[in-house]
């Protein structure tokens, strides 16, 4: 996908650019379709902090039948395509763009549409989420779709993926807001993890980044340096050897030092 465009118009308006995302980033362990983060699988977006730069990944992977999405449907009638259409948060009133906050979606389905956010049936994308909360909150949200069959004709059918919260702190942004971040880092995703998993960190400057893993015992069980350049970087981690379990994972450049937790799940 082309986005260049984009990435001259966010300039202009201040915001951030985001890496793209990679639609291989997620194992669906042989699941027919689905999205993650999945709330039945205790997965949500990750917390954002008030003017702090944010990003999260959702990974899609297109069904093929039309009864996946409409029960009422014959299981032999075929999906065309699915577009991605929103994340849509409830600001109390109704269900709004995530633009009304600051945050702003961007698909990648590695150029198989003109529409990035145009995904075939059977095929794995994704969108990054991205940008600076504007507004604080716990905000109900749910993700738009659209699904494409031919069944006595064109039909458009659409689909919401509900269950999730995204949380931005209001209190956390006046402290984090008092000195210049010189490291950010998110969450892993897709988190449990079982072969792959992919960490985001950014960098206010070019500098040499060491990313370790260690068990909750306290035993070190990966570690690599490399050098990160200046905005977005996002690095893949290779799970598959790992036992199932929780891990603590750090991002530290310079004074600058992150840990999360990390589930392995096998």
């Amino acid at each position: 996908m082309k986005q260049s465009i984009l990435i001259l118009a966010l300039s202009a308006l201040g915001l951030p650019a985001i890496a793209q995302c990679d639609p291989n980033a997620h194992n669906w362990n042989g699941a027919p379709f689905g999205v993650s983060p999945d709330p039945q699988m205790g997965e949500q977006f990750e917390s954002a902090v008030l003017n702090v730069p944010y990003s999260d990944v959702i990974y899609v992977k297109a069904p093929t039948s039309a009864a996946d999405i409409d029960e009422t449907l014959p299981a032999f009638v075929m999906i065309d395509s699915l577009r991605l259409e929103d994340v849509l948060l409830d600001n109390g009133n109704s269900f709004v763009s995530l633009n009304t906050i600051g945050l702003f979606l961007e698909c990648n389905n590695n150029g198989d549409s003109p529409n990035p956010c145009v995904f075939l049936p059977g095929n794995a994308y994704c969108g990054d989420i991205f940008g600076t909360p504007t507004v604080a909150g716990s905000f109900p949200v749910k993700i738009s779709v659209t699904g494409f069959i031919d069944f006595f004709g064109s039909q458009a059918i659409p689909y919401e993926f509900e269950g999730y919260t995204l949380v931005v702190n209001g209190t956390i942004a006046v402290v984090e807001a008092t000195a210049p971040q010189s490291l950010l880092v998110a969450q892993n995703s897709p988190n449990p993890a079982s072969d792959m998993t992919t960490i985001q960190y950014d960098l206010a400057v070019p500098a040499e980044v060491e990313i370790s893993v260690v068990n909750l015992v306290g035993a070190q069980v990966y570690s690599r340096k490399m050098l990160g350049k200046k905005g977005t970087n996002s690095f893949r981690l290779d799970t598959s050897g790992l036992e199932s379990g929780v891990y603590l994972y750090c991002v530290s450049a310079g004074e600058k030092k992150f840990t999360r937790r990390m589930l392995v799940q096998h």
